[in-house]
């Protein structure tokens, strides 16, 4: 992010520096030399640092390490959203604009160790919701289901193949008629689709072998994503902060991080912006 700013020009590399009351700033990387940051070339709106409380400023002005959050380890980070991105990329603008609070670094190893037991929470999560949504519309489980007549299509190409010559006429008759059309529907040029359905010539082996290889699963139409039936249960402001904090709860109790960074708490303000303190 900081390159991206110095790439448009609005921005440029700094260190921290002694202030005039004779603190320091200065923060060391881990080879003794003075910590970058970057300076804007511009006066940002600054509404939410400004208008912060002094425990949100204590986070919001905190430096964060480039370190997993969990072991510390240095090298090779993942990006891990707190609460489940499926989860967050559906709840409301002023619960997911540029909040970085729950959002944190960790290894891999670390990122494999928190996600197991939140692949399980989801799962739970998940089920219970549509067991308690009981049975109707848009509540089945299955997002893909078994098409009836794609069944039946490749059903028939099978019995042609296997038992034509012990099978009634008129029953041949039915299976090539339906196979016929299924395989006229597929295809595109009007050419091919009239010699199929005139019937003049016969099915080839080939043709009843592609009949044989359509895939049956199709999406279902009822089936709604695990992550829709989670966020859609939220009803009011209250129930969305309970669910946030609750996955805060579930961090820290998966990977028991030690380098949380300054200022991080389970009960930060889970509204972007100065509305978190007008709704308290």
């Amino acid at each position: 992010k900081a390159k991206w700013y110095i790439k448009k020009g609005i921005g440029e590399w700094s260190s921290f520096k002694k202030e005039d009351d004779g603190t320091t700033t200065t923060n060391l990387d881990k080879t003794g030399e003075e910590a970058k940051c970057i300076r804007l070339l511009f006066e940002h709106n600054g509404t939410y640092a400004d208008e912060a409380t002094p425990e949100e400023t204590l986070y919001l002005r905190s430096a964060k390490q480039n370190i997993c959050v969990a072991c510390g380890d240095d090298e090779h980070h993942i990006r891990h959203y707190i609460v489940p991105y499926s989860y967050r990329t559906l709840l409301p603008d002023e619960y997911k604009t540029n909040m970085s609070h729950d959002i944190v670094i960790l290894c891999p190893d670390c990122h494999v160790d928190c996600e197991r037991p939140t692949k399980r929470r989801m799962k739970k999560m998940e089920q219970d919701l549509r067991l308690k949504m009981g049975e109707g519309a848009h509540t089945d489980i299955h997002p893909y289901i078994d098409d009836p007549h794609l069944l039946h299509i490749r059903s028939c190409a099978v019995a042609l193949i296997k038992s034509k010559e012990n099978m009634p006429t008129e029953k041949v008759e039915r299976y090539e008629k339906d196979v016929r059309e299924y395989l006229a529907s597929m295809c595109k040029k009007e050419e091919g689709k009239e010699e199929l359905l005139n019937g003049k010539e016969e099915l080839t082996k080939s043709q009843l072998q592609k009949a044989c290889s359509f895939n049956s699963r199709v999406r279902n139409p009822n089936y709604i994503q695990g992550s829709e039936v989670v966020v859609g249960s939220l009803k009011d402001a209250k129930s969305i902060e309970e669910f946030i904090t609750d996955w805060r709860k579930h961090f820290l109790a998966s990977v028991n991080p030690q380098h949380m960074p300054t200022g991080w708490r389970v009960d930060y303000p889970v509204l972007c912006g100065p509305r978190s303190r007008d709704n308290k």
